[in-house]
């Protein structure tokens, strides 16, 4: 259990470990964490309990790290070669596609067993958003605190897609029954049209991985913004702290002096209290 102590680490750590709970335990420990967690209570009373899919992918993440790193690798690899072919340079696109879909398969499987384990329901439903969710890894959420599962809405939604683009046949022209007749196009502007249509293909889909680019880095900036905003109140706590540990400090010191002197007004006294007494209890010498 968290002890009173609002230091931003320990709190973070905390509840990293609301997300490795069993789900049950989800509602009643983030509730508990709140009453200790200081300025940062209502920050935590928000934090929304996953549904069973997402907690399945977090368990991946913090039970099953190697399977789970497997999936991130495959994916980053598959969009390595996606970005090669759309340069135009040689790209093994379709091993990485298997290889990517072969640690998917994987990972589900492992899910599955975690929610089993757990009590829960591996049901169609929940496994096909689990399965989504791990196709779409790595997401702009932090790893391990999943709420919902993942849905498609950049670069990963063009798994799968061919990039290389083909030529769309020339439709034929039906001659004018009368006026002059315009000439056939000749195979070297056939080619011209074609090349001209295939670069407008790949232009577009240069603009879709541009668009999906914007998007993760977007999601990027406004993740860098949360945690520069953790800073700032974190800074501006501590701070505080300082400003009241100091005063606290100088009256400490103010009472320590008197302290001091009262002391050496109390040692003064019994010393010349004690050279009184020692006086009086001599024996007077004859006259």
């Amino acid at each position: 259990m968290l002890r009173c102590c609002y230091d931003v680490g320990i709190v973070d750590e905390a509840i990293d470990r609301l997300y490795q709970l069993p789900l049950d335990q989800f509602t009643p420990a983030r509730n508990a964490l709140a009453r200790t967690a200081g300025p940062r209570s209502a920050e935590i009373k928000s934090l929304e309990k996953p549904n069973v899919a997402a907690w399945a992918v977090n368990q991946l993440f913090w039970c099953e790290r190697a399977v789970y790193d497997e999936v991130v690798d495959a994916s980053q690899q598959l969009r390595a070669a996606y970005r090669d072919q759309l340069a135009g340079q040689s790209a093994d696109v379709r091993g990485a596609e298997a290889a990517h879909k072969a640690a998917v398969k994987k990972a589900t499987q492992a899910a599955r067993a975690l929610v089993e384990a757990d009590g829960g329901k591996a049901s169609d439903a929940v496994m096909e958003a689990v399965r989504e969710t791990l196709d779409i890894l790595p997401g702009g959420e932090q790893p391990g605190r999943l709420t919902r599962p993942l849905k498609r809405t950049g670069f990963e939604a063009l798994e799968g897609f061919t990039f290389a683009a083909r030529p769309r046949p020339v439709p034929t022209r039906l001659e004018p029954k009368a006026g002059p007749s315009r000439p056939r196009p000749t195979e070297a502007e056939k080619q011209a049209a074609a090349a001209a249509e295939r670069e407008r293909d790949m232009t577009r889909e240069r603009l879709r991985f541009a668009e999906a680019g914007a998007r993760e880095a977007e999601a990027a900036l406004d993740r860098a913004r949360r945690a520069a905003e953790r800073a700032e109140r974190t800074r501006a706590r501590i701070a505080r702290e300082l400003a009241e540990a100091s005063k606290v400090e100088a009256e400490l010191s103010g009472e320590q002096a008197r302290a001091q002197a009262a002391y050496d007004q109390a040692i003064a006294e019994r010393d010349r209290l004690a050279g009184m007494v020692s006086s009086a209890s001599s024996p007077r010498s004859p006259a």
